[in-house]
């Protein structure tokens, strides 16, 4: 029993230190939605069709461009460690991929076309929530997917993600619903704290985990 605990346990510092060690995930995190953040702006300078395929190619060179850094910079300082296939592993993997791919598409979907949702007829309270609840419940799904990384690969920040995303998205389709707002201010806010949490976590990684000099021999023959 200890020793499959044990197992467990290395796996989940195996993700932590290939995934989440050296900020370059949290950086992507932050990129893609303060893209997300501008997209009202460049659609209405670009229109619909052409800025839909701008914010695929910049998510496309945003994912090239963290998966050559991960092989260059993070993984001659971390070595390469290949993971088991357990089934469990490989239903986490599908429920948090399914997870991901959902919350994304609702966010994206609300995110650049907010108008599909009717506006509130009365300011009251309970019409305000009645009004919010797809956006409520988004906010929710993304505590509850960034809770569920969190739980699984031992990341605590993956918690506050959740929370910070997810308040900042409802508040930001909210002031574009309501108060005609292009620029998704609370999003790129919350993009913005990530980007920083990135690079500071980036920086010390490389300060932490320096290349071996034998890495660095086999470069220079």
């Amino acid at each position: 029993m200890s020793t499959s605990i044990g197992i467990g346990n290395a796996q989940k510092r195996i993700v932590q230190l290939t995934n989440y060690e050296d900020g370059l995930w949290d950086i992507l995190l932050g990129l893609v939605m303060l893209l997300l953040s501008i997209y009202p702006i460049t659609r209405e300078l670009l229109g619909p069709e052409l800025n839909l395929v701008l914010f695929l190619v910049a998510l496309a060179i945003l994912v090239i461009g963290l998966s050559t850094a991960r092989r260059y910079i993070s993984t001659p300082r971390l070595g390469y460690a290949k993971q088991r296939r357990t089934p469990t592993t490989k239903l986490l993997v599908a429920l948090t991929t399914g997870l991901v791919l959902l919350t994304l598409g609702c966010v994206i979907a609300t995110l650049l076309s907010p108008g599909w949702i009717p506006q509130i007829s009365s300011s009251s309270t309970a019409s305000l929530i009645s009004d919010l609840a797809v956006e409520i419940a988004v906010m929710f799904a993304m505590v509850g997917l960034f809770s569920l990384l969190g739980y699984l690969f031992g990341v605590t920040r993956l918690f506050v993600y959740g929370w910070l995303l997810g308040g900042a998205y409802l508040l930001s389709t909210a002031l574009s619903k309501y108060q005609g707002w292009s620029f998704n201010i609370p999003l790129a806010i919350a993009s913005g704290i990530i980007i920083v949490v990135g690079i500071v976590l980036f920086v010390r990684f490389i300060r932490k985990y320096p290349i071996p000099m034998e890495g660095r021999d086999d470069e220079q023959v």
